[in-house]
């Protein structure tokens, strides 16, 4: 079993990697992988590497059997309507984890703080 500096460390590289596939998505149109890659100091063999360990992870978090979502049916709009646009403050779904972990989703939430607390879903204890 892997100690807690390990799983700290392997967590704060895949992080970094992350980022490193997302700057090499967003490079100009007209360059391509192994140029960006050249660029990075990276080879395109270590950089696809990297794009498969970070899928592993994404998919590790995303697969875990302690992980449930439950759907919930879309709420009438009412009184708990904010500000006039339809969406109530009920959540929209909600993810039960590990040691009793609840975690209620609302429809503003965006894709971007769904991934993260998927996230850190993965690391509670």
């Amino acid at each position: 079993m892997k100690s807690q500096t390990s799983l700290v460390a392997s967590q704060v590289r895949l992080q970094h990697w992350a980022e490193q596939i997302k700057d090499c998505q967003n490079r100009p149109e007209d360059m391509d992988v192994k140029t960006w890659c050249d660029q990075n100091g990276l080879t395109k063999a270590n950089y696809y590497y990297r794009v498969r360990k970070v899928r592993e992870a994404c998919l590790s978090v995303c697969e875990d059997p302690g992980v449930s979502f439950v759907e919930l049916e879309q709420p009438v709009a009412s009184a708990n309507d904010v500000n006039g646009t339809g969406i109530n403050s009920s959540a929209g779904a909600v993810i039960k984890g590990r040691n009793g972990l609840s975690i209620e989703l609302y429809n503003t939430a965006s894709q971007k703080l769904i991934q993260k607390i998927l996230g850190a879903c993965a690391y509670a204890q």
